[in-house]
């Protein structure tokens, strides 16, 4: 919802009746999730590349 829909943390926040911590938490989780997940598959093809 933040990065398809374009909705601030607040609007999320109101449209699924959480706080806007939980939300800011969730989005936070979720990005450092995907930042250590594409980080280890960029560490594996440099492997294979070299």
């Amino acid at each position: 919802m933040s990065r398809k829909g374009h909705l601030s943390h607040r609007e999320i926040a109101l449209k699924l009746n959480i706080s806007e911590k939980t939300v800011k938490n969730q989005v936070n989780n979720a990005l450092k999730s995907l930042r250590i997940k594409l980080g280890l598959v960029s560490f594996l093809l440099f492997l294979i590349k070299y």
